[in-house]
């Protein structure tokens, strides 16, 4: 357990004290490479990442560290959660060279107090004012304002919902002569079956799936260091391979939740994620842990 683990008993404080060390430690030191062969593309949801390490939406929600997560080792850098007026007004500025490979996801929520009737033009109105600025696009449905969409009795709905969203994306797509890939989140606890809807996402058009295992509580020391017994990661890469079977590659795969190491990293890799996201581990263990991983990755 790392002094940073045992000193921010609260999750708040910790992504705050990272995200300052990240940057500070980008401005004072970039990242250079120490001549180890780097990982091939990754090709999924119809893009290019450098590389299977991304930092999962919370940490930098507003874009602060923005460009500056290429220099960290990171191909991917997801945003939010955003309502549409936050994603609209959200501007990362021109893309600097150095960051030309960074890939940056919108995740798009619901505003507080909106009601179910209310969460089709919610994210309908997210899309869009996704467009100015992110590479891809993210339906969060594992807020607790949208858990209820993901149950049984509603699956037509939340199937009408996804189905408006890829018409709204394709109509867009040809007005701007770009595509926009379009991911779903979902949250499970490591002992839920999957939803209904993950059997549903390729037939719909949409072009992701983003797992984030072991839903709960905020964060804390205690839960981050439970994540490193080796049963817990075996129940997450078995809900990951139950899902990638489901998808059966027609849907691109990315693992969230409790990934700390290499090894985690690659086990959600090889059962069949394309792609795996890190929070916590910045918290705890600082701004060089994805330079790390890529290290063994490689």
């Amino acid at each position: 357990m790392t002094a940073l683990m045992r000193q921010a008993p609260r999750l708040g404080r910790g992504v705050a004290y990272a995200r300052a060390q990240l940057a500070a430690h980008w401005l004072a030191s970039p990242a250079r490479s120490d001549g180890r062969r780097a990982p091939a593309t990754v090709h999924a949801m119809g893009l290019g990442f450098a590389n299977p390490l991304g930092i999962a939406a919370g940490f930098d929600r507003w874009g602060r560290l923005g460009w500056r997560a290429q220099a960290l080792g990171f191909g991917c850098l997801e945003l939010g959660s955003l309502t549409p007026r936050q994603a609209s007004a959200l501007s990362l500025g021109p893309r600097p060279p150095q960051a030309s490979r960074l890939v940056i996801g919108f995740n798009l929520g619901l505003p507080p107090r909106c009601d179910l009737a209310q969460a089709a033009p919610a994210y309908l109105a997210g899309l869009a004012a996704a467009w100015h600025a992110a590479d891809y696009a993210v339906i969060n449905l594992g807020s607790p304002q949208a858990h209820a969409l993901t149950q049984p009795p509603r699956l037509g709905e939340l199937e009408s919902l996804l189905a408006a969203l890829v018409e709204r994306r394709d109509r867009l797509a040809a007005q701007a002569g770009r595509c926009l890939p379009l991911a779903v989140k979902l949250r499970l606890t490591l002992d839920s079956p999957l939803p209904a809807i993950v059997a549903h996402l390729a037939v719909l058009g949409i072009d992701g799936l983003i797992l984030a295992s072991d839903a709960g509580p905020p964060a804390t020391p205690q839960r981050y260091a439970a994540w490193h017994d080796p049963l817990r990661q075996r129940l997450a890469c078995r809900q990951v391979a139950q899902a990638h079977a489901c998808l059966a590659g027609r849907v691109s795969l990315v693992s969230v939740g409790g990934i700390a190491t290499a090894a985690h990293a690659e086990a959600r890799l090889q059962a069949g994620a394309a792609l795996v996201q890190v929070h916590d581990a910045l918290v705890y263990e600082g701004p060089r842990v994805a330079l790390g991983m890529l290290r063994e990755l490689c």
